[in-house]
Order: structure tokens, then sequence, then C-alpha cells
């Protein structure tokens, strides 16, 4: 590992994900404060006036607990946005804006390895995503013990997070392997960036009614179930080797082709 070329991505990147994470944090908190355990039926009543089609299609539900409701609200439509925009932007920075701005080039005359480089910005990747869930946790149990002691159940959230960072981590893979295998910009973005927002608007049209229901299905998003997860089914469980298995692979792979392939001078 390069730890030179980890700095340097460290300062190429921060601003994007400190401005991406702070904001996500400041919905999260908004979200806590939202939950009323006292008049929960109040808040069931002002769901039910939000037009059902775009809450079906967000995947947003309303939860009676603290757990349920940030899941409901925080684990469904922002899960979409704000995880995504970091994962897409990171790591497209991280080999294809090398390649096709010719800095590779570069990188490739030091004493530092394609594998060294590919092993270092896969790394860059998978931690970038990991604080970002790691942030939103501790902001979420702080903001949740202070607002509302003894509600939330912490190790459920926890859990919770860790099936959201897996989701993230295969995201983050088809974005890591789309960049390796990129010689130019438009490419690593359109598929970095196309294949999961593709498995979002599967994932929004199978939510709007039974007879596309199989279309949600077609998407990696189906794997996260917080539902089933707090339920104790095995899927969620399933779900999270599958989605652990698949950043494997599509990482390790990336790195296997970027090693192999021709890059342009």
């Amino acid at each position: 590992m390069s730890f030179t070329l980890f700095k340097a991505d460290v300062k190429a990147n921060r601003f994007i994900w400190l401005l991406i994470t702070i904001i996500y944090s400041f919905y999260a908190v908004i979200i806590v404060s939202m939950f009323d355990p006292e008049n929960a039926d109040t808040m069931a009543e002002m769901m039910e006036m939000m037009p059902q089609e775009l809450l079906d299609a967000g995947g947003i539900t309303f939860g009676s607990t603290l757990l349920t409701h940030i899941s409901g609200f925080l684990y469904s439509m922002l899960l979409y946005l704000f995880p995504l925009i970091i994962t897409v932007i990171v790591n497209h920075q991280l080999i294809a804006s090398h390649v096709d701005k010719g800095s590779m080039a570069y990188l490739l005359s030091t004493s530092n390895s394609r594998t060294k480089i590919a092993v270092t910005q896969a790394m860059f990747s998978i931690l970038s995503i990991t604080l970002v869930f790691t942030v939103i946790t501790i902001v979420q149990i702080i903001v949740s013990v202070s607002m509302f002691p003894g509600e939330l159940e912490v190790g459920q959230f926890i859990l919770l997070n860790v099936y959201a960072m897996l989701l993230y981590y295969a995201i983050s893979g088809i974005c890591f392997f789309a960049s390796c295998t990129s010689n130019e910009a438009r490419y690593s973005l359109g598929l970095g960036a196309g294949l999961p927002i593709a498995f979002i608007v599967l994932e929004m049209l199978g939510n709007t009614g039974e007879n596309v229901s199989w279309l949600g299905n077609l998407s990696i998003f189906a794997l996260f179930d917080p539902d089933r997860l707090f339920a104790g089914d095995t899927f969620a469980y399933i779900g999270m080797t599958v989605l652990g298995s698949i950043a494997v692979v599509l990482y390790a792979g990336g790195i296997a082709l970027f090693k192999k392939r021709d890059l342009p001078l």
C-alpha cells in the first residue's frame, strides 16, 4: 500500500466526502428528532396524507419504535442518495480519472507497481464508505440517546448499519470495477453510476405495485430488507453474505484486470 498515494486521495476527496457526510448527518438528526413516541398515531395520519405512490416508490415506511422510525425514513429513499454520490465520485477519481488525464503514467513511473496502486485505491474506496456509515451511526446513537433515552435498540441499530454498509461495499465494488476497466471517464461514470441508478429505478418500480414487483427483485437493493432483519429472518443474513461476496469479487476482479490491461499512453 502506498501511503503517499493514500494521502493524495484524502486530499482530493475530502471536500466532497465532508460535504455529503455533513448533509447526510443533518438529515439523520432531523429524522431522529421527528420521532414522537406519545403521538405515533398522529405521525401515521400525517403519513397517510402523502401520496401513497411516492411512499411506495421510495420504500418509505412508518415505524412505531425509534428503530423502525429511523429505518423507514433514513434507510429508504435517503439511502439511495447520499452514500451513492460519495461512492460514485470517489471511485471514479481513484483509477479512471487518472487514466483519462494521463496522470496514471506518472504514478506507474514511480516505484509503485500496478498492484500496489490498485490495492491502495481499493483500500481508500472501502474506507471512505466505512467512515460514512460509522459517522452516521455514531451521530444517530448520540442524538437518540440524548433525546429519547432508552428508546433505541442500539444493538439492532448497529447491525442495521452494518447491513447498509455491506450493501454499499457491493455498490462501491461496482463503481471501483468500472473505474479499473475504463480508459475514459465517460465509460467509468456510465457504468459506475449508471448501473447503481438502474438498480434504484428497478427497486422503485418494483415497489409501486404487485404487477411489477418482480422488477424489484432484479435490483441489488432487493437484498437489503431491514424489516426482515428486525424480524430475525435468515434472508437478511443471507443478503449480507451475498453483498459481501459481491464486493470481494468485484474489488478483486478490478485489481486483477487493472494489472493486466493495456493503458493508453
